[in-house]
């Protein structure tokens, strides 16, 4: 077991995790007044009452498992509520897959006047289109409502942007889930439970203090780093193979240049240290 959250102020170098950690945010949010709470606080969402229907996502990329934070909610409509820490640069096909899979899963029959609104309620911890902190997007909006008519809605909460308000709920909350990044996650403990969060403050500090949760959270740390760097690798990669084929096709466009004022082959070979295959090939395609 780990010692208390207090004595972080004597081992600053002791980790603390927040929300934006599958395990705490799961573990926290299977508390309906929680859940409750946030809703009506971020997303002005205020909810009598509803059923867990999802609490998990998991994902298989090859040789990681990298898991992502799910919830689905159910009420007099289905809330999907999605937490990207990273941009993989598909928030709006991976939207629109959340959105069409519960669709598809609640099985109408021939009454499809049954058929639940599904909404999506986005938490995303980056930058993304106009620095607000909460908004309907409306391009979004209007591309659901062109796909699944009145029946869908998508709602914004970005922990990036609530962070640099500084104040109000919205920032508190982000901090949060954000503990983490700070130096003085004691501090900023204390300071909250005197801003009314003190039930999420409670939590965390619990779950911090569970010995199997906080190991869990040490390895979903260390997998989300892998996957960070796996995925740089890639990048990198991509972008050197995309370098190479610019240099190459530069030097296919000399040599065709050279080809057409009478440049003799050799010379030109040569000089741009391709082969009489490539320069002939490229010069045929024109």
């Amino acid at each position: 077991m780990k010692q208390g959250i207090q004595t972080l102020k004597c081992h600053k170098d002791t980790k603390v995790y927040g929300l934006r950690y599958d395990t705490i945010f799961k573990n926290v949010f299977q508390n309906k007044q929680y859940l409750k709470q946030f809703l009506k606080q971020i997303f002005k969402e205020s909810l009598e009452d509803f059923w867990y229907v999802d609490k998990e996502l998991s994902k298989n990329n090859k040789n990681l498992r990298y898991r992502v934070s799910d919830l689905v909610i159910e009420t007099k409509k289905r809330i999907i509520i999605e937490l990207q820490n990273k941009n993989l640069e598909n928030i709006e096909p991976r939207s629109k897959m959340y959105v069409s899979g519960f669709y598809t899963r609640q099985n109408p029959g021939e009454f499809y006047e049954r058929v639940k609104p599904v909404e999506l309620f986005l938490i995303l911890n980056y930058p993304y289109q106009k620095a607000v902190v909460l908004k309907e997007y409306e391009q979004m909006n209007q591309k659901y409502k062109e796909q699944f008519g009145s029946l869908s809605k998508i709602k914004i909460w970005n922990i990036y942007e609530a962070l640099k308000v500084k104040k109000g709920i919205d920032y508190d909350y982000a901090r949060i889930f954000n503990l983490d990044y700070w130096k003085e996650p004691v501090h900023i403990l204390m300071e909250l439970k005197k801003k009314g969060v003190q039930s999420f403050i409670k939590s965390i500090e619990l779950y911090n203090l569970d010995y199997k949760i906080y190991k869990k959270l040490k390895e979903e740390e260390s997998m989300e780093m892998s996957f960070e760097q796996a995925t740089s690798m890639i990048k990198y990669h991509a972008e050197q193979r995309g370098e190479k084929r610019g240099i190459i096709t530069g030097k296919l466009e000399t040599a065709f240049s050279m080809l057409k004022k009478g440049t003799d082959l050799s010379f030109i070979k040569e000089v741009t240290g391709l082969s009489e295959k490539q320069i002939k090939e490229y010069a045929n395609s024109k």
